[in-house]
């Protein structure tokens, strides 16, 4: 990491402690969709070709069925609490293909696969389903680390690479005990506990909800960070090419501008039609992280992997 990279992390340190809701706002809206896109093509690049077409296809079937409900929801057909149980419910299935993965892939992933698809059940049926939703959220924003350990489990020179990526994610971890009483002023807790009650379950956290809360805006924009930066960056140096054309990433940056237009004109509904694109990636990391890290899956020439 460059003498720049380490300022904009202490940049992020210090935002997310002394004014984390501007921050996670801010981050969100800018950021938010160039992330996703980003993701997306690292995932093309370092797995599009790993597994049979057969078996991407159908993962991207139950993506577009939460993708589709998250529309509808956007655009009002849809109340959040159906839109809480198809995502449950289509995280499910992705898991259900882990477990049913193409042969060769080992019965570690296999297992992890039905073992997810069994706790997702029981969790749609007996569980509080937002609480489940926000656990998955804040996990989702560690995956970097498994990214980067992946990359140095097939090639030693990425070692020092996974080992940066997990010391980034160290700092909300240290972020989250900070003693806050003594760090805050009272208005500031104030405007913490206004973002708190959809960024963690009731009760969580106690004393600790506002350090809590400032670790995870911090691990949202080290997530950024990576994704957008330095995974796509690390790729580009072990394959010898980048995870996407000059020309996509202008169109992916025209996209992210009118985004951000939206957030400016219309916080909320924006933050709606984001959400459709945020979950369809994140759901997509489970199974493929599962699959890579567990699972001893023949690669093929063919790169499957293509956003719709």
């Amino acid at each position: 990491m460059t003498g720049r990279g380490a300022l904009l992390v202490l940049a992020m340190v210090a935002g997310a402690v002394l004014l984390p809701l501007p921050l996670h706002v801010a981050a969100l809206a800018a950021f938010g969709l160039p992330h996703v896109v980003w993701e997306l093509w690292f995932l093309r690049a370092r797995y599009g070709g790993r597994w049979r077409p057969g078996w991407w296809l159908a993962l991207w079937s139950v993506l577009s069925l939460q993708a589709g409900t998250r529309a509808a929801h956007w655009l009002g057909a849809l109340e959040a609490e159906a839109v809480q149980v198809a995502d449950l419910a289509t995280l499910a299935l992705a898991a259900m293909l882990v477990a049913m993965a193409p042969r060769g892939t080992g019965m570690a992933a296999r297992a992890v696969g039905a073992a997810l698809a069994l706790g997702t059940f029981l969790a749609l049926r007996h569980g509080d389903l937002l609480v489940v939703l926000a656990c998955l959220a804040i996990a989702h924003n560690f995956t970097p680390v498994a990214l980067a350990w992946d990359m140095a489990r097939e090639d030693d020179d990425m070692r020092p690479f996974a080992m940066l990526v997990g010391a980034l994610f160290l700092l909300p971890l240290a972020v989250a005990c900070l003693p806050w009483s003594l760090v805050l002023p009272l208005e500031v807790q104030a405007a913490h506990a206004a973002l708190l009650e959809a960024q963690l379950p009731p009760g969580w956290g106690g004393a600790q909800r506002g350090a809590i809360l400032s670790a995870i805006v911090l691990a949202q924009c080290l997530h950024y960070y990576c994704v957008i930066r330095l995974l796509p960056e690390a790729e580009r140096r072990r394959s010898g090419r980048p995870v996407a054309s000059r020309g996509a990433r202008l169109l992916a940056i025209g996209a992210a501008a009118a985004m951000l237009g939206y957030f400016v004109v219309d916080h909320a509904e924006a933050r709606r039609l984001y959400a459709v694109a945020a979950g369809l990636h994140a759901w997509l990391e489970w199974p493929v992280l599962a699959m890579a890290l567990l699972g001893a899956a023949r690669v093929t020439p063919i790169a499957c992997l293509r956003p719709r």
